[in-house]
């Protein structure tokens, strides 16, 4: 079962109030997120670190992957993607990252599902 979509994003603001913008806009995109962590980024102080989820509760890997290019390509068509990579025991990863947004503030993504986590 792929449970989330796990992602990384670097929001380019100056306060944490302003990324708490960026990511109301951000939820206008792709839906409800749960917010793990919001941080200034320690290499860059102009970009705050945002991890967050996404629900997903699919079975297939094949459903699984549409869903988060979709929702993916609701804040970016500039994506480069990894996999999906097929493990044993019928264990799948996918992943992809993206540097130009359409969200603006985003200054950086990464997503991730897999369902052996």
């Amino acid at each position: 079962m792929f449970k989330t979509i796990r992602w990384r994003m670097y929001i380019k603001v100056k306060s944490k109030e302003k990324a708490q913008k960026v990511i109301k806009r951000l939820k206008q995109e792709i839906g409800d997120i749960e917010v793990v962590s919001l941080q200034p980024y320690w290499k860059d102080e102009t970009l705050f670190e945002l991890d967050c989820e996404t629900t997903l509760m699919i079975e297939e890997p094949e459903k699984s992957v549409f869903e988060v290019l979709r929702l993916s390509n609701q804040i970016s068509n500039d994506l480069y993607v990894t996999g999906p990579i097929l493990y044993e025991n019928n264990r799948v990863q996918f992943e992809g990252v993206c540097s130009s947004s359409s969200v603006v503030g985003i200054h950086w993504f990464h997503f991730r599902i897999a369902n052996f986590d």
